[in-house]
This record gives C-alpha cells, sequence and structure tokens, in this order.
C-alpha cells in the first residue's frame, strides 16, 4: 500500500506539472462576476457578542448575571446532593496575595462545577480575626506602642482593623467572582456567636481532660512577648549560632577509670549552640548504650571525658591530637557528678536516650526550663524547673551583673566570658533556625506556666482517622500524608495560651495558685457577652464575672482572673463547628497547613466529636516568580492580584483581566509543589482565553437565527452529526470527571484540545458550507446547527466554573437566554444517539493521506477514488451516500468536490487516487460543483429560487 500510494502521489505531481502549463490552465466562468453578487445570501455566523470585554462590563455583567445571588438560588432550587466545603479563614490582617487568589477561586471552581452537575454547594466564606498581627497591624495603624496600652484600647482597635480588612478582602474575593452569600452567612472568629462557642468548646475540651495547665518549656518570642505554637515559626536555614565546647570539672568520677586518672584533674566536655542556657544547667546527660573514653588534648593539661566515636571530629574541629587513655562502656558513668562552676553546685551525669553520636562530645548539656527533652530528664528525676529569663528575654533573680541582660546578645556573652578558660572552642554554627514568623526575630525555647492541648492523647487517633481522609491531589498525596503523619507523630503538645489582649479569653481564674474552669463562669461570661460584647472579660472584675454559688465558696481565698487569650489556630481550629453537625466534603489550603489548619481541625473534631471534620483535604502549593522564589516583599517580585487584573502604571503591568487570572489558576494551581506566575505565563493565560471567547463568538454566531422552538426538535442527524454530538457528550463527561477529582490543568487543556481539534478543525470547519449555504430552516442546516448547539452548551459548562464572567457574558447573546447560565439548568440539547464512532478514525485517516498528497491545496479542487478493503468499504460506503442539493457525509468531511469507492480484496485499508474536479466553481459556495452553463451548483440554485 506504502508504494502504490508514493506512486499515486508521483503521477498526482506529473499531472500538476501539466496543469502549471499556460494552455491547461482552467479558465475562469464566464459567468462569474466582479463582485460576489451572491453573499448577501450567505448565513455568515452574526452575533452581537463583542471581541473584547472590559472591567467595567465584568462588574455590569456580575450584577445581570446574579453573583451575589447564587448561593442563595443554588440552595433553594437544586435537588442533587449536597457537597460541603469549610472555609478555611483567611487572615484579616492586610492587602489580600497571590496565594488568597489561588485558594478562593480554586474553591469556587470546584463549587461551581458541583452547581453545574446539580448538586447543592455548601460553602459559608470565613475570616481568622484574631492575634498578635492584627494587634500589632492596629498598633502601628494608631501610632501607639503596645508597652503599658490599656488592652480595651487595644481591643477597640484591632477590632476596628480587622472588620475593615474583612470588608476590603470581601470586596476584593467578590470582584474574582467568587461566589458566597456574602452579606449573610460567614464566619468571623470575633463575632459574639462564634466567640461563645469556642468558650464552651474549649470547657468540653477541659473536661475531658485534654487541656491542661502545665509549667513546660514552650516556642517563646521575646520580640513578641508570648508562648508561639509550632505553626507560629518559620525557619532560617543560614542563622549563625554561637557554639562553644565548655568543659567541665568532674567531682565524682566512675570507679572504672579511678586508677587511670592518678589525681589528675578531669572533666566532662559538652558542646552547646545556646550558651546563654547554661546558667540554667542542672545535669549532663549520656547514652548508656555508647561508649566514653578518657581522653587527653594536646593542647591543655588534664584529661577529659567524650564519647569514643566522635574523638574523630573533635581533633577537627578543635584543632588538637587526642589521645585516648581508657575505654568503657557509657552505663558505668552512673553517679558521676560534675561542679559547674557558674551556679556552684555539684550535679549529676544522668541517662537520656535523646543523647547520640551525631554532633558534639557524646555528653549533652541539660537545662529543663530551655529544651524539651531536658524537661522530660526532669521531670523522670523529680528535678526542680526554674526559668531565669524573662518574657522580653532577659536574665532574672540571677546576679546584678547579668540581670537585665538579653539572652541572645549582651547577656550570652557575658556568660561565656565568666566560663573563661573553660570553653575550649568558640565558633560559629550554620543551621536551621527557628523564628517568629510575624517579627522575624529569633525565638528562644523557655518554661512557663501555659495552656496545652495534650496532643500525645490524640496522636493515635489522629493517625487512625487520617488513614480514612483522602488527601489531594494524587500527584503529591503520599508526600503530603507523610508529612502530615510526621507532624502529628512530632508534637508532644500543643501550647494554646498566648500573652496578649486581641482573642478569646482563657475563661480561667486562680483562687492561691488553683485553677478554676468553671461551667457556671463559662454561661455567665457568655450571657455577659450578649449584652455587653466581647470585651467583658476585660471589663468586667472578678466578682461579675463569678456566678454567686462560686463566688461564695471562695470568699477567703485570693482571686486573680487569668489574663491569657486563646491561641488563633485553636479559634480557626474550630470552625468546623459552625457546619451545624456535617462533615466537610473537603477542607482546601495550602501545604502550610499541614502544620496549621488540617492539623487544628483534625485535633479538636477529634477530642470533641471522635471523627475528623473532614472526608478529603486538598493540598495545594505556593506561588513562587519565574525564578521559583518566594513572594517577598524585601525581594520585591510579590505580584498583587488587582494589578493582574486592572494592571498597574507604577510597574508597567498591563490589564489583564479577571478571566485570565482564574485561567491561570485552573491551568497552573493544582499540579505542582511551587506555583509559577510570571509575565509570560498570564500572556499565554490571556491568549488562551481570547481562543475560548473566539469560539464562543462563533459559536453564538452560528445559531444566532434560530427560533427558541427550533431547539426542542430533533432532525436525523447524519454520521458526522452523530459522531460529533457524541464526541461532546463524552467530552463533557471527562470534563465532569476532571473536576470532580480537582484535576483543573487537565480541565483547562481538556478544553483548549478539544476545541482545536475536534471544534474548529474538525466540525465547524467541514460543516461551514451546510451553515452557510443550505436553505434556512432546512434539515441538513438545522441539525448541524443543533449540534453546535449542543457544542456551545458542553463547552459553557466545561468553562463556567473556571470562567464564570466569560460564560455569563456570551449566554446573553444565545437566542434561549431567559435567566443566567447558572440559573439556567435545563436547557434543551439534542439527544445523543448511538453511533460507531471508529469510523472517523478511518475517515481521518484517508484525509491526511490526501492533504499529504496535496500539500494541503484546496480540497474542493479535486474528486477520490478510493480503493477500500471489503470490511472498510462496508463500512464507510453508506455514508458516501448523496443528492443533488446536499454532500455525502464522506464529501463533507473530506472535503472534497466528489468521493467514489471500490472495494477490493487486495489491500489491507485504503488507496487513494485523487483528480481534478471537471466543474467549475460554484460563485456562491465556493465549492467546484458548478452545473454546465451555470455559475451556481444545483444546491445554490434551488435554495436562490426559495429566496
Amino acid at each position: 500500500m506504502f508504494l502504490n500510494s508514493l506512486i499515486k502521489r508521483w503521477n498526482y505531481r506529473i499531472l500538476l506539472t501539466k496543469w502549471d502549463c499556460k494552455s491547461c490552465v482552467r479558465l475562469k466562468s464566464s459567468a462569474e462576476p466582479k463582485t460576489k453578487t451572491y453573499s448577501h445570501t450567505v448565513l455568515t455566523p452574526k452575533t452581537k457578542f463583542p471581541v473584547r470585554s472590559t472591567a467595567v462590563v465584568k462588574d455590569e455583567i456580575q450584577k445581570s448575571a446574579q453573583f451575589s445571588e447564587l448561593y442563595s438560588w443554588q440552595r433553594e432550587n437544586l435537588k442533587g446532593s449536597e457537597f460541603v466545603l469549610h472555609d478555611g479563614p483567611p487572615y484579616a490582617n492586610g492587602d489580600l496575595h497571590m496565594g488568597h487568589a489561588v485558594n478562593k477561586i480554586i474553591k469556587d471552581i470546584n463549587n461551581r462545577s458541583q452547581i453545574l452537575q446539580g448538586n447543592k454547594v455548601h460553602y459559608t466564606p470565613g475570616w481568622d480575626c484574631h492575634g498578635l498581627p492584627i494587634e500589632l497591624k492596629a498598633l502601628q495603624k494608631s501610632k501607639k506602642s503596645s508597652t503599658g496600652t490599656d488592652p480595651i484600647a487595644i481591643r477597640t482597635m484591632a477590632r476596628s482593623f480587622a472588620l475593615e480588612t474583612v470588608e476590603k478582602q470581601k470586596q476584593a474575593f467578590i470582584s474574582w467572582g467568587i461566589m458566597a452569600d456574602w452579606e449573610n452567612h460567614s464566619y468571623l472568629t470575633l463575632k459574639n456567636n462564634y466567640v461563645k462557642n469556642q468558650l464552651h468548646l474549649f470547657h468540653k475540651m477541659y473536661e475531658k481532660g485534654y487541656i491542661f495547665r502545665a509549667l513546660k518549656p514552650v516556642y517563646w518570642s521575646p520580640s513578641s512577648r508570648t508562648a508561639l505554637a509550632e505553626a507560629e515559626l518559620e525557619y532560617d536555614p543560614q542563622y549563625r549560632s554561637t557554639e562553644v565546647y565548655v568543659a567541665f570539672p568532674i567531682e565524682k568520677a566512675p570507679g572504672c577509670v579511678s586508677d587511670y586518672v592518678n589525681g589528675m584533674p578531669l572533666s566532662a566536655i559538652i558542646w552547646t549552640t545556646t550558651p546563654w542556657t547554661l546558667p540554667a544547667n542542672r545535669a549532663i546527660c549520656y547514652n548508656p548504650q555508647m561508649m566514653y573514653s578518657i581522653v587527653t588534648l594536646s593542647n591543655r593539661p588534664g584529661q577529659f571525658l567524650v564519647a569514643t566515636s566522635l574523638i574523630g571530629s573533635l581533633e577537627q574541629i578543635l584543632s588538637v591530637e587526642i589521645k585516648k587513655i581508657i575505654e568503657f562502656d557509657g552505663a558505668q558513668l552512673e553517679g558521676t557528678s560534675y561542679r559547674h562552676a557558674l551556679v556552684n553546685e555539684v550535679l549529676p551525669f544522668l541517662p537520656g536516650d535523646h543523647v547520640t553520636a551525631g554532633k558534639g562530645t557524646g555528653l549533652v548539656h541539660t537545662a529543663p526550663a530551655h529544651g524539651p527533652d531536658d524537661f522530660l530528664v526532669a521531670l523522670r528525676n523529680n528535678m526542680r524547673v526554674e526559668c531565669k529569663v524573662d518574657e522580653a528575654g532577659r536574665y532574672i533573680n540571677l546576679d546584678p551583673q547579668l540581670d537585665g541582660l538579653h539572652v541572645l546578645s549582651e547577656g550570652q556573652e557575658e556568660v561565656v566570658k565568666r566560663l573563661g578558660s573553660s570553653v575550649i572552642h568558640r565558633g560559629v554554627y550554620i543551621h536551621s533556625y527557628p523564628l517568629d514568623w510575624r517579627t522575624k526575630k529569633p525565638i528562644i525555647i523557655r518554661a512557663s506556666e501555659q495552656w496545652f492541648i495534650d496532643t500525645a492523647k490524640l496522636k493515635e487517633p489522629a493517625l487512625r482517622a487520617l488513614d480514612s481522609v483522602d488527601i489531594l491531589p494524587p500527584s503529591s498525596s503520599a508526600q503530603s500524608r507523610q508529612g502530615f503523619k510526621a507532624q502529628l507523630e512530632k508534637r508532644p503538645y500543643w501550647c494554646i495560651s498566648r500573652q496578649r489582649a486581641w482573642g478569646v479569653p482563657i475563661p480561667a481564674f486562680y483562687a492561691d495558685g488553683d485553677v478554676i474552669v468553671d461551667i457556671g463562669v463559662i454561661d455567665k461570661l457568655c450571657a455577659l457577652i450578649d449584652k455587653e460584647g466581647t470585651d467583658t472579660w476585660w471589663t468586667c472584675d472578678v466578682k461579675s464575672l463569678l456566678p454567686d454559688e462560686l463566688l461564695k465558696s471562695l470568699s477567703d481565698r485570693q482571686i486573680e482572673k487569668g489574663k491569657d487569650i486563646m491561641d488563633i489556630w485553636l479559634d480557626s481550629g474550630l470552625s468546623w463547628s459552625t457546619l451545624d453537625g456535617r462533615t466537610a466534603d473537603l477542607y482546601c489550603e495550602g501545604v502550610d497547613q499541614l502544620t496549621g489548619w488540617f492539623q487544628a481541625s483534625l485535633l479538636t473534631s477529634l477530642a470533641l466529636n471522635e471523627k475528623p471534620p473532614y472526608k478529603s483535604i486538598f493540598v495545594h502549593g505556593f506561588v513562587v516568580d519565574e525564578n521559583k522564589r518566594k513572594m517577598s516583599k524585601s525581594v520585591g517580585n510579590v505580584i498583587d492580584p488587582d494589578a493582574i487584573i486592572n494592571g498597574s502604571k507604577g510597574k508597567n503591568q498591563s490589564a489583564y483581566g479577571v478571566d485570565t487570572l482564574r485561567w491561570w489558576v485552573a491551568s497552573h494551581s493544582t499540579q505542582h509543589s511551587h506555583i509559577i506566575i510570571s509575565r509570560n505565563l498570564l500572556d499565554d493565560c490571556r491568549s488562551e482565553v481570547i481562543r475560548i471567547r473566539n469560539i464562543l463568538k462563533y459559536l453564538l454566531g452560528v445559531i444566532s437565527d434560530l427560533d427558541k422552538t427550533d431547539f426542542n426538535r430533533e432532525p436525523n442527524l447524519n454520521y458526522f452529526d452523530g459522531y460529533m454530538r457524541k464526541e461532546t457528550d463524552e467530552f463533557l463527561k471527562r470534563i465532569e470527571d476532571h473536576y470532580n477529582n480537582y484535576r483543573y490543568n487537565n480541565v483547562a487543556q481538556a478544553i483548549l484540545n478539544f476545541v482545536s481539534s475536534k471544534v474548529s478543525a474538525l466540525y465547524c470547519h467541514c460543516v461551514k458550507d451546510r451553515l452557510y449555504c443550505a436553505r434556512r430552516g432546512s434539515d441538513e442546516r438545522l441539525s448541524a446547527q443543533l449540534v453546535v448547539h449542543a457544542i456551545l452548551v458542553s463547552l459553557s459548562k466545561a468553562i463556567a466554573p473556571i470562567l464564570p464572567h466569560l460564560i455569563e457574558e456570551a449566554w446573553r447573546y444565545h437566542p434561549l437566554y431567559e435567566k443566567p447560565f447558572f440559573m439556567t439548568p435545563d436547557i434543551p440539547v439534542l439527544p445523543v444517539k448511538p453511533i460507531e464512532t471508529h469510523l472517523m478514525n478511518s475517515i481521518l485517516e484517508i484525509k491526511r493521506e490526501i492533504c499529504v498528497i496535496t500539500k494541503n491545496e484546496d480540497l474542493k479542487r479535486f474528486c477520490a477514488n478510493i480503493k477500500l478493503s471489503n470490511d472498510l468499504f462496508g463500512e464507510l460506503n453508506p455514508l458516501n451516500r448523496s443528492d443533488s442539493d446536499s454532500d455525502s457525509v464522506l464529501c463533507e468531511i473530506l472535503e472534497l468536490s466528489s468521493v467514489k469507492l471500490h472495494p477490493s480484496s487486495d489491500i489491507r485499508l485504503f488507496e487513494v487516487e485523487l483528480s481534478q474536479s471537471s466543474h467549475d466553481q460554484c460563485l456562491r459556495c465556493r465549492k467546484y460543483t458548478a452545473t454546465v452553463n451555470s455559475d451556481k451548483c444545483t444546491r445554490c440554485e434551488n435554495v436562490l429560487d426559495l429566496l
């Protein structure tokens, strides 16, 4: 067949050469006029749908398409199952950024796709309104310092700032087309009802034993003067700490080395990157499973105790020669003690399984007030835990020379200076270190009386529950699940108290040191909140807040009101309670929420409901620039969503519009951990939106002359029409599957592929003659128009969740327009009928062969003789029937003047012979089928006779 094909092509090239000679050039019809006198009879597409849109049009579309009413409408009118997407509250502390755009638009795409499938959506937007960032922004705005400021004044300023920010952010969300009942249904963590509910849930967890108060080392921010949770930290991978190797004189040596010491001084070498904690040292920990050695150093007298496996690394760090005298099992260190020169006390060696041979000396300096492992050692050994660092990170209650010095600066220097010759080595250690995510300054670990949720109790239930939760998208599911589990496993407790004013109070009283958390207090506080607002805890005195009975029972005791507020992660972590008992089908947030909201929601729901609050979570990535750098004001690469939509004169950035922003989110934000945004990507997205807009314009133009009754007709479809109708139906099914599995990038790609390969290049291109030149109202034209209408409706359903503004604008130019597209659930379309779609593959293979032979010349010039295998002839021959008014299906798809088919048992599939049509060109339809002595074909003559 391949050889035959080459021969046919060669013969055809010879034929073309002959046609090129002047004597053989086909003469134009003598009847052809100088102007297109028939153009007014051609039914070209006509629509007033504009080629471009503007921001003004988009605003008008939001009103006419009733974006603000859609949420309520779908709740009242749709009968499908309910899809619950619970909104993770954005923080009301400033302008929106690209992360907000990604998050809100992903959620909106989901919700709108559910509505178009007939499902009812439950979605209540929320805002996180408490916490230090808002407090600091409010104070900054008022140009006041937080030191010594009255808490009521702070709360008033913070509340005002938060509410202003909520309103500003809400208007931006609305302009992005985010569907919600923005006026009536939203939750704010500062609202009275939310606060009252949170107080009751706090009490329930306290009663169940999940919440307790204790002295523990916690992450502490001296710059913010408050405790922090893990989720409130960010890490500097290049932080430079001061490291010291310090020798502590051993007071009582292990018995196994007494013969080798011979009266020489023996010291234990410890390593630390927090020299400021050395005044709080209460023990040296060792590992009984490790081997230790007594060694000498070439540059200093005496003998020293270190782990055997670390001798080599110590030689390099200290730049000395180390000689081993004796090696022994670590268990022999039991009972060993040393003298701490800074506090002049003899302190013990204690076993600790946290001691490893990874770094240092194998002997770990232990300060129970400043480390979680150190604290556990103290608990096991009944050691007293004292913290001599205040809220500002300064030494207190040590001695006059140290008290008042900041531990991370001059205080640390003074400690190292006092150690003198005990410091064997001092250097800089570069490592990852936690910073306060708000102030960007280093934190310390500091023991203080705080409130905690016992995550150890919840750890195993949480890990089991997580196995029943779907984590999306599938491409990063395993990594996200592993990261989530790792965070749960390593979290020993959750500090939920903060030493600030702007938040929900921890409703506790302290009577001579005893903690009082009582339901009577909660009930009275909530009643006062109803009357006087959420500042009640600060405006009322103790007597006003305590129930009479409780006040009477405590009359002889000194009572203090608690000054702590709840961690804002507890505020937002309890937001599932706004779902009125529903379990969310989906939580959708950025990857950082694996340590934040996803985790806080899971732990609190398990504590109170014994089940997770969600069935699935979708984890999207961070927005980065084209160099994959995180958005940062200091770097200067922050992109404002508003600047993308409306442009920015200062940055010389053109307006891309909301359609481009939403298309970028759909195309690029659900498949990568780093979501790249750049001008090139935005330009590409804008071009793709323009392509989509153009095809919608064309399709609308094709059906513009249909009457409303025409859409309910069911003409007999030919094979091509039936094929395209089925392909359109299959396309929409694939799209819905992508939407239901959150593959929005696949949705965008499938839309573009369908438009270019099936709609534009195939169907609309091939049926153009029917649409333009067949008689208005004829079955052949109507069937093509109704297929085009089905394509338009399916494309609109596919595109609308991503580009609702565009589809609502286009729908206004549809003959069936009465209500907005989203509020028109029953649009009549041609039913899908069974059809052998595989035949189209053979037809298109033949067409590709024809195009190769003709080198993509105007195919209408040619006639074809096609030899087919017997099986293929039997399938295709029924598609080659025609009459004087219409082409055969094969002619239409192949775009030839005529096609003749011949069965053959000698070939595997097909062979094609082409010749030029012997007819003149019809001056109306431009096909080479004009009848003898006429400038028109039979079909066009008949159409014109009826005009």
